[in-house]
């Protein structure tokens, strides 16, 4: 078995089981500690669901990988909105409150916007870093005064920790956050190295594979909160959830890389995808506010959009030709 395998698996697994350990023992830590449910969510399972693609940027960054930890962030804020939550309507249309609409939608719209300004000098530098992550807490103020007095039912945060929260005694929390951690850390590192192996391997740019393979993998998280909420009859969170998701990865992910290290931007991802993703956000914005709901024909047209992304990605890589798409 190739190497790659060994790393990029390994590395998966740790980050899917060590992200929910964490979210759990951090809701459990947090409840015992007496924070309020509102800020649990916003701090605690925002950066939980988030993990992935955190260590991964860091580790890809230190081990000198820039393009995949840009490209993983890119591909997942795209992979989250076009297939995470197209899929998701298929299965069960989404309401969308006004607030999560508006208020998160339009946090998540301005942070691409402001990703694409910066990538166009080619890089992102340590004082852009400390901005972006500044501009998230900015937003995690305002998500906070905005929602204090909202009733719990009706705050995306809140409900969040009712989907994470289990009997677990504080020790028992203490040691899921601490575990959790520490296989995030881990599992980040290996699929870092297990890309890197791979785009060596198959002769393909580490961007795309940072936009791809390694941007499916890490949107698991994603995935599976969404399947979890849904299940316990949370619908009406599903779409702030990812929205939030996006503004954690443009924000505070990119910002902490590029605050460690000076993150170069690659040609390939000022050519067409991180403007692809700033669409994607503009996209759905509309499709939001059109009757608040996310309906199963929008979802369909969603996920019709990824599938588009990746014949477009696998035509510029020469995997396909313009004849094997009806365009020759």
């Amino acid at each position: 078995m190739a190497y790659w395998v060994l790393f990029f698996a390994g590395g998966l697994a740790l980050l899917v089981f060590g992200s929910e350990a964490a979210i759990r023992g951090g809701v459990g830590v947090a409840r015992v500690l007496g924070l309020p449910p509102l800020l649990i969510g916003l701090l605690i399972i925002s950066t939980g669901t988030s993990a992935p693609e955190l260590s991964v940027a860091l580790q890809a960054a230190q081990i000198g990988a820039p393009d995949i930890a840009l490209g993983n962030v890119i591909g997942s804020n795209i992979i989250n909105i076009l297939l995470i939550l197209g899929l998701a309507a298929l299965i069960q249309p989404m309401p969308s409150p006004p607030k999560v609409v508006i208020r998160d939608g339009g946090f998540m719209l301005a942070a691409s916007v402001v990703l694409v300004l910066l990538a166009l000098s080619g890089r992102i530098s340590n004082t852009e870093g400390y901005i972006l992550i500044a501009v998230y807490l900015v937003y995690c103020v305002t998500a906070f005064i905005t929602d204090w007095r909202r009733p719990s039912e009706l705050s995306v945060h809140c409900a969040q920790v009712d989907a994470h929260t289990e009997a677990h005694s504080g020790g028992g929390s203490f040691l899921l956050l601490a575990f959790g951690v520490a296989f995030v850390a881990i599992g980040g590192r290996l699929a870092a190295h297990g890309a890197v192996l791979f785009a060596s391997a198959f002769g393909v740019p580490q961007a795309v594979v940072g936009l791809t393979v390694l941007a499916v993998a890490t949107s698991l998280p994603e995935l599976t909160v969404i399947t979890l909420t849904a299940a316990r009859g949370y619908t009406q969170i599903a779409i702030g959830q990812l929205i939030g998701s996006n503004l954690f990865n443009t924000l505070a992910v990119v910002g902490a890389t590029a605050a460690m290290k000076t993150l170069p931007v690659a040609p390939i991802f000022r050519s067409a995808d991180i403007y692809i993703m700033a669409a994607a956000s503009a996209l759905l914005v509309p499709l939001l506010l059109s009757s608040w709901r996310l309906t199963r024909t929008r979802g369909a047209f969603l996920v019709l959009g990824y599938c588009s992304y990746l014949v477009f990605v696998a035509w510029r890589q020469g995997f396909i030709s313009p004849a094997m798409i009806g365009l020759g």
